[in-house]
């Protein structure tokens, strides 16, 4: 009955070679536009509550710090749901699982302008969380199986805009609803999000493809070392993952690269109307500006680091890192609507690039049959640890009124993370 949930046999018949690099081409764009939209409607759903923090403690009773509880419960239920939802895409064809990931989670974001309870929200939010758990592993697989080790960085960073593209979309949304129906009325600002993700949804998995052996091409990985095959889950987790120190350096990091990140996005909202007094319109421009400065960034930032760095990630990362420290100090002091704008633009392309560039690293050094579990784990420390503190840890803070505190913690992340990327150069000998 599921058997169309398992990856595709091998077509019978070869497509000719002269025909092969149109069909690569075909296939490719294919993968890379269905892979985009499939996850930018990923962070329409995930952006959603967010967004609506601002309406729910003004018409809704919820405190920062309640708004805080929830977004925790979606790091943590999502860091866990991408591990564990990761290893079992390596086993699945990702063509359907990004698509069934989305229909549901987009059902459960659905259900929260039915309720004012907070333990119903939290409860909705681990749901959404493990479906979510569905989307990037899905399409990091999908993208590391159709894109060589030449091209898969400039790939990944384009597919990455998708983060960009979807919570910027999202923002532009949610103020749509609000500017037409009022900001009081809280089930459509969740309800019309849901609808568009769940139509989404169905074109990509109409657009989707699974590997390129299945539609009469030869794979694209020649390297024997990405192309291993272990029969249980089990085998592939512990020798390709377990055993991995890259793998689990980079994951653990992903923690404090997560808390730079959502340290700044999540209160986006929340810190530009209360903390600096802004109007809801400037306030919805900041969080999109953040979002949509990335999208040219980081594609560029991927195509350097294949063409110009040779596959080399990690100068980049620490150039980021450095920048989003000065920016963070600056951004806590301005008051200033277009020096908001900027710093919020230049901390959005260097916190995305940096993230895209650490998945990336991950995805080089592991075969192909690990590559959805070792993102899974990488997300795993990212939301589970690092949105935590993002998110519950700074509303904590931020309930007490004290925003320095908040940045305290991004920029001391950002600390941690330097040291890192000037130990790994060194380590490994400026090869990362």
């Amino acid at each position: 009955m599921f058997n169309w949930l398992l990856p595709s046999a091998p077509a019978t018949q070869l497509i000719p070679n002269d025909q092969q690099p149109r069909a690569y081409l075909k296939y490719r764009s294919r993968i890379l536009i269905s892979t985009i939209l499939a996850y930018a409607a990923y962070y329409v759903v995930k952006s959603n509550f967010t967004l609506a923090s601002p309406h729910l403690t003004k018409y809704a009773g919820f405190t920062t710090a309640q708004v805080g509880l929830v977004l925790s419960a979606l790091a943590v239920s999502y860091g866990i749901g991408k591990f564990f939802v990761g290893l079992l895409v390596d086993r699945m064809n990702p063509r359907f699982s990004v698509g069934i990931g989305l229909i549901l989670s987009a059902i459960f974001n659905w259900c929260f302008g039915y309720t004012h309870s907070l333990g119903v929200m939290i409860t909705l939010m681990i749901f959404v969380g493990i479906t979510q758990g569905f989307g990037a592993p899905s399409c990091q697989k999908s993208l590391a199986t159709w894109f060589d080790a030449e091209n898969l960085g400039t790939a990944t960073s384009t597919w990455n805009i998708s983060h960009n593209i979807g919570s910027g979309t999202a923002s532009i949304i949610v103020a749509t609803i609000v500017s037409i129906y009022g900001a009081a009325n809280i089930q459509n600002i969740f309800m019309i999000p849901s609808i568009i993700s769940i139509v989404m949804a169905i074109i990509v998995m109409t657009m989707g493809v699974d590997t390129p052996e299945s539609v009469g091409l030869p794979r694209v990985n020649k390297d024997e070392q990405k192309n291993i095959k272990h029969k249980t889950t089990w085998g592939a987790f512990r020798d390709n993952i377990l055993k991995n120190p890259i793998v689990w350096a980079f994951c653990i990091m992903n923690a404090f690269s997560y808390i730079l990140r959502y340290g700044i996005e999540n209160w986006i909202p929340i810190y530009l109307s209360t903390g600096k007094g802004f109007s809801s319109v400037i306030t919805n421009t900041g969080y999109t500006v953040f979002e949509y400065a990335a999208i040219p960034g980081t594609i560029l930032i991927g195509l350097f680091s294949d063409k110009v760095l040779k596959g080399r990630r990690v100068p980049i990362t620490l150039a980021c890192s450095t920048l989003v420290l000065i920016a963070t100090p600056l951004y806590a002091g301005t008051h200033s609507v277009t020096i908001t704008y900027l710093l919020l633009g230049l901390m959005g392309i260097c916190i995305y690039a940096q993230q895209v560039l650490m998945g990336i690293v991950i995805m080089d050094v592991l075969p192909i049959e690990s590559v959805a579990g070792g993102i899974g784990l990488s997300g795993f420390f990212g939301y589970a640890f690092g949105e935590v503190i993002a998110s519950y840890g700074i509303g904590s803070i931020v309930g007490s009124n004290n925003w320095n505190g908040a940045f305290g913690i991004v920029a001391i992340s950002a600390i941690i993370c330097i040291v890192f990327f000037i130990f790994i150069e060194f380590k490994y000998h400026h090869k990362i």
